[in-house]
C-alpha cells in the first residue's frame, strides 16, 4: 500500500483528488500527463491516483463543475488548471509553507555547461539552495525580481533568484564511477539532512511531520 502525504481531512476532497492537485497547484497539465500509467514516472512523487482513463475523465469534469479546476488552452490541446477555490481547498489539506517554497529549472548553455536557475519565495531559501546544490563547482549569481506568476493563484511581493553554471562529468572510468557513486550517496544524505526548502509535496512532509512550522 502506498504511503500518502499528510492531509488534515478538513475538506470533501478525496485522496485521489488531492493527488491530482499535488501536481496542479503550480502548473497547467494536459490530460495525458495525469493518466495513471504515466503519473509516477512523469511526476516522481512516489505515489499515484488509482483512476483509470474513464474515471479520470469523469473526475476531472466533476472537479471542474465544482470550481476546483478549470479548463484552458484550446479545443485540440486543452489543459487543466487549479482555481482559487481549488488552491484554498488544497492548501487547507496539505498546509503548504510558502516561505520555504522554491522551484528550479535547467538548461544547457552554448558552452555545453549546465545552467540551473532557482526561484525562491525568500532569500534565505535561495541561498540555502545555492549553498547545497549543485555538487559540482559552479559560478553562482543572485538577483531579486518581481513575481511573474510562480504559483497559480498566489502572488508574492518578489522572488529571489539564484543561478549556478557548472560543467557535469559524463564519461567515467570504472574506478572514477565507483568513487562518484559513493560521494553522490554521501552528498544526497547531507542534502536531505540540511534541506530547508520544498519543491513538491513529498519534500513538504519534512516540515509538516516534524512540526517545524505550523
Amino acid at each position: 500500500m502506498q504511503k500518502l502525504p499528510y492531509r488534515t481531512d478538513s475538506t470533501c476532497l478525496s485522496d485521489n483528488d488531492l493527488i491530482l492537485l499535488d501536481v496542479l497547484f503550480d502548473c497547467d497539465v494536459r490530460f495525458q500527463y495525469l493518466r495513471q500509467e504515466v503519473f509516477c514516472e512523469q511526476w516522481n512523487l512516489g505515489y499515484s491516483h488509482d483512476f483509470d482513463d474513464d474515471q479520470l475523465q469523469d473526475r476531472l469534469k466533476w472537479l471542474c463543475k465544482r470550481g476546483v479546476l478549470e479548463v484552458g488552452g484550446n479545443r485540440n490541446q486543452p489543459y487543466f488548471r487549479i482555481t482559487l477555490k481549488g488552491d484554498e481547498l488544497w492548501s487547507e489539506e496539505r498546509c503548504p509553507i510558502w516561505d520555504r517554497f522554491c522551484t528550479e529549472r535547467y538548461k544547457t548553455t552554448s558552452q555545453k555547461r549546465t545552467m540551473m536557475t532557482v526561484f525562491a519565495v525568500s532569500p534565505q531559501i535561495r541561498d540555502d539552495f545555492l549553498r547545497l546544490w549543485p555538487m559540482y563547482p559552479a559560478r553562482r549569481r543572485t538577483a531579486t525580481i518581481a513575481d511573474f506568476g510562480l504559483v497559480h493563484r498566489r502572488s508574492f511581493p518578489q522572488l529571489y533568484v539564484g543561478v549556478a553554471t557548472y560543467k557535469e562529468q559524463y564519461e567515467w572510468t570504472p574506478e572514477e564511477y565507483f568513487v562518484y557513486c559513493k560521494l553522490d550517496q554521501e552528498y544526497r544524505e547531507r542534502l536531505e539532512s540540511e534541506r530547508s526548502w520544498w519543491r513538491y509535496v513529498p519534500e513538504l512532509q519534512k516540515f509538516i511531520l516534524n512540526g517545524a512550522e505550523s
